[in-house]
Protein backbone atom coordinates (compact mmCIF):
# COMPACT_ATOMS: atom_id res chain seq x y z
CA UNK A 1 0.00 0.00 0.00
CA UNK A 2 1.37 3.43 -0.94
CA UNK A 3 0.97 6.33 1.47
CA UNK A 4 1.24 9.45 -0.66
CA UNK A 5 2.01 11.71 2.29
CA UNK A 6 4.83 9.49 3.57
CA UNK A 7 6.18 9.26 0.03
CA UNK A 8 6.10 13.07 -0.30
CA UNK A 9 7.69 13.50 3.12
CA UNK A 10 10.64 11.32 2.13
CA UNK A 11 11.46 13.42 -0.94
CA UNK A 12 14.28 16.00 -0.75
CA UNK A 13 11.98 19.04 -0.84
CA UNK A 14 11.08 21.55 1.88
CA UNK A 15 7.37 20.73 1.85
CA UNK A 16 5.95 18.77 3.58
CA UNK A 17 8.22 19.20 6.57
CA UNK A 18 8.30 18.79 10.33
CA UNK A 19 5.04 20.53 11.17
CA UNK A 20 3.12 18.42 8.69
CA UNK A 21 4.85 15.29 9.98
CA UNK A 22 3.79 16.17 13.52
CA UNK A 23 0.18 16.64 12.45
CA UNK A 24 0.29 13.37 10.51
CA UNK A 25 1.37 11.56 13.67
CA UNK A 26 -1.75 12.82 15.41
CA UNK A 27 -3.87 11.65 12.48
CA UNK A 28 -2.41 8.17 12.86
CA UNK A 29 -3.22 8.24 16.56
CA UNK A 30 -6.76 9.42 15.95
CA UNK A 31 -7.31 6.70 13.35
CA UNK A 32 -6.45 4.16 16.05
CA UNK A 33 -8.72 5.95 18.51
CA UNK A 34 -11.54 5.94 15.96
CA UNK A 35 -11.12 2.17 15.61
CA UNK A 36 -11.35 1.73 19.39
CA UNK A 37 -14.47 3.88 19.64
CA UNK A 38 -16.13 2.00 16.78
CA UNK A 39 -15.36 -1.34 18.42
CA UNK A 40 -17.00 -0.12 21.61
CA UNK A 41 -19.92 1.33 19.70
CA UNK A 42 -20.60 -2.04 18.06
CA UNK A 43 -20.99 -3.75 21.41
CA UNK A 44 -22.52 -0.88 23.38
CA UNK A 45 -25.85 -1.11 25.14
CA UNK A 46 -28.55 1.53 24.84
CA UNK A 47 -27.29 3.49 27.85
CA UNK A 48 -23.76 3.94 26.46
CA UNK A 49 -24.45 4.11 22.72
CA UNK A 50 -25.08 7.87 22.63
CA UNK A 51 -21.86 8.58 24.53
CA UNK A 52 -19.73 6.48 22.17
CA UNK A 53 -21.49 7.93 19.13
CA UNK A 54 -20.82 11.48 20.30
CA UNK A 55 -17.19 10.66 20.97
CA UNK A 56 -16.84 9.12 17.52
CA UNK A 57 -18.09 12.33 15.88
CA UNK A 58 -15.67 14.42 17.93
CA UNK A 59 -12.74 12.17 17.02
CA UNK A 60 -13.63 12.34 13.33
CA UNK A 61 -13.92 16.12 13.46
CA UNK A 62 -10.54 16.43 15.19
CA UNK A 63 -8.95 14.10 12.65
CA UNK A 64 -10.34 16.18 9.80
CA UNK A 65 -9.01 19.37 11.41
CA UNK A 66 -5.55 17.87 11.83
CA UNK A 67 -5.50 16.70 8.22
CA UNK A 68 -6.30 20.25 7.13
CA UNK A 69 -3.59 21.63 9.42
CA UNK A 70 -1.12 19.08 8.06
CA UNK A 71 -1.62 20.43 4.56
CA UNK A 72 -1.85 24.06 5.71
CA UNK A 73 1.52 23.82 7.48
CA UNK A 74 3.28 23.15 4.20
CA UNK A 75 1.45 25.97 2.44
CA UNK A 76 2.26 28.39 5.29
CA UNK A 77 5.95 27.56 5.16
CA UNK A 78 6.01 27.86 1.36
CA UNK A 79 4.31 31.28 1.55
CA UNK A 80 6.87 32.49 4.07
CA UNK A 81 9.84 31.20 2.07
CA UNK A 82 8.47 32.79 -1.10
CA UNK A 83 7.78 36.12 0.60
CA UNK A 84 11.23 36.16 2.15
CA UNK A 85 13.10 35.20 -1.01
CA UNK A 86 11.14 37.42 -3.40
CA UNK A 87 12.11 40.62 -1.62
CA UNK A 88 8.56 41.50 -0.63
CA UNK A 89 7.90 44.19 1.95
CA UNK A 90 8.41 43.65 5.67
CA UNK A 91 4.67 43.59 6.31
CA UNK A 92 4.04 40.73 3.86
CA UNK A 93 7.01 38.76 5.16
CA UNK A 94 5.85 39.24 8.76
CA UNK A 95 2.30 38.14 7.92
CA UNK A 96 3.63 35.00 6.22
CA UNK A 97 5.90 34.28 9.19
CA UNK A 98 2.99 34.65 11.58
CA UNK A 99 1.03 32.07 9.59
CA UNK A 100 4.03 29.73 9.78
CA UNK A 101 3.98 30.12 13.57
CA UNK A 102 0.22 29.92 14.02
CA UNK A 103 -0.27 26.68 12.09
CA UNK A 104 1.93 24.46 14.32
CA UNK A 105 0.45 26.29 17.32
CA UNK A 106 -3.01 25.19 16.20
CA UNK A 107 -1.70 21.65 15.68
CA UNK A 108 -0.58 21.65 19.32
CA UNK A 109 -3.96 22.89 20.54
CA UNK A 110 -5.87 20.27 18.53
CA UNK A 111 -3.60 17.45 19.73
CA UNK A 112 -4.17 18.55 23.32
CA UNK A 113 -7.92 18.42 22.80
CA UNK A 114 -7.57 14.92 21.36
CA UNK A 115 -5.93 13.69 24.58
CA UNK A 116 -9.23 14.47 26.30
CA UNK A 117 -10.94 12.08 23.88
CA UNK A 118 -8.49 9.36 24.86
CA UNK A 119 -9.20 9.95 28.54
CA UNK A 120 -12.94 9.70 27.94
CA UNK A 121 -12.55 6.47 25.97
CA UNK A 122 -10.34 5.01 28.67
CA UNK A 123 -12.98 5.30 31.38
CA UNK A 124 -15.35 2.75 29.84
CA UNK A 125 -13.54 0.78 27.13
CA UNK A 126 -12.66 -2.89 27.49
CA UNK A 127 -9.41 -3.61 29.29
CA UNK A 128 -7.64 -5.12 26.30
CA UNK A 129 -7.95 -1.78 24.46
CA UNK A 130 -6.13 0.25 27.10
CA UNK A 131 -2.69 -0.44 25.66
CA UNK A 132 -3.87 0.85 22.28
CA UNK A 133 -5.11 4.02 23.98
CA UNK A 134 -1.66 4.43 25.51
CA UNK A 135 -0.20 4.29 21.98
CA UNK A 136 -2.60 7.06 20.96
CA UNK A 137 -1.37 9.13 23.91
CA UNK A 138 2.25 8.68 22.85
CA UNK A 139 1.50 9.75 19.28
CA UNK A 140 -0.38 12.82 20.46
CA UNK A 141 2.42 13.77 22.84
CA UNK A 142 4.94 13.46 20.00
CA UNK A 143 2.70 15.65 17.84
CA UNK A 144 2.59 18.40 20.44
CA UNK A 145 6.34 18.26 21.11
CA UNK A 146 7.17 18.22 17.40
CA UNK A 147 4.81 21.04 16.50
CA UNK A 148 6.26 23.05 19.39
CA UNK A 149 9.76 22.62 17.93
CA UNK A 150 8.60 23.88 14.53
CA UNK A 151 6.72 26.83 15.99
CA UNK A 152 9.74 27.77 18.12
CA UNK A 153 12.06 27.58 15.11
CA UNK A 154 9.79 29.87 13.12
CA UNK A 155 9.32 32.19 16.08
CA UNK A 156 13.08 32.62 16.38
CA UNK A 157 12.98 34.39 12.99
CA UNK A 158 10.72 37.12 14.36
CA UNK A 159 12.23 40.27 15.78
CA UNK A 160 11.63 41.06 19.44
CA UNK A 161 8.16 42.53 19.90
CA UNK A 162 5.05 42.24 22.08
CA UNK A 163 3.59 39.92 19.40
CA UNK A 164 6.60 37.63 19.69
CA UNK A 165 6.17 37.52 23.46
CA UNK A 166 2.49 36.72 22.99
CA UNK A 167 3.32 33.79 20.71
CA UNK A 168 5.98 32.58 23.14
CA UNK A 169 3.55 32.65 26.06
CA UNK A 170 0.93 30.79 24.05
CA UNK A 171 3.39 28.08 23.04
CA UNK A 172 4.55 27.56 26.61
CA UNK A 173 0.96 27.37 27.85
CA UNK A 174 0.13 24.73 25.25
CA UNK A 175 3.25 22.72 26.08
CA UNK A 176 2.51 22.82 29.81
CA UNK A 177 -1.10 21.85 29.15
CA UNK A 178 0.09 18.98 26.94
CA UNK A 179 2.29 17.57 29.70
CA UNK A 180 -0.48 17.79 32.27
CA UNK A 181 -3.08 16.20 29.99
CA UNK A 182 -0.69 13.44 28.95
CA UNK A 183 0.37 12.59 32.50
CA UNK A 184 -3.22 12.55 33.73
CA UNK A 185 -4.49 10.39 30.86
CA UNK A 186 -1.59 7.93 30.98
CA UNK A 187 -1.78 7.62 34.76
CA UNK A 188 -5.49 6.79 34.61
CA UNK A 189 -5.02 4.28 31.77
CA UNK A 190 -2.10 2.55 33.46
CA UNK A 191 -3.90 2.40 36.77
CA UNK A 192 -6.98 0.91 35.16
CA UNK A 193 -4.90 -1.57 33.17
CA UNK A 194 -3.18 -2.69 36.34
CA UNK A 195 0.39 -2.57 35.09
CA UNK A 196 3.23 -0.27 36.02
CA UNK A 197 5.15 2.05 33.73
CA UNK A 198 8.73 1.19 32.82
Amino acid sequence: MVDSFIDALARPYPVPGGGAAAAHGACVGLALLEKIVQVELQRSCDSSEAEWRNLLQEVKKSSSTLLQLRDEDGRAYARFAQAKNSGKGKTEVLEALQQAIECPTRIMAEANEAVNFVARAGVHCKGHLLSDLLVVCELLRATTSGAHRIAQANLSLMKASPKKNEYQDRLEQLLTCSRELYESAVSALVQRAGFGEH
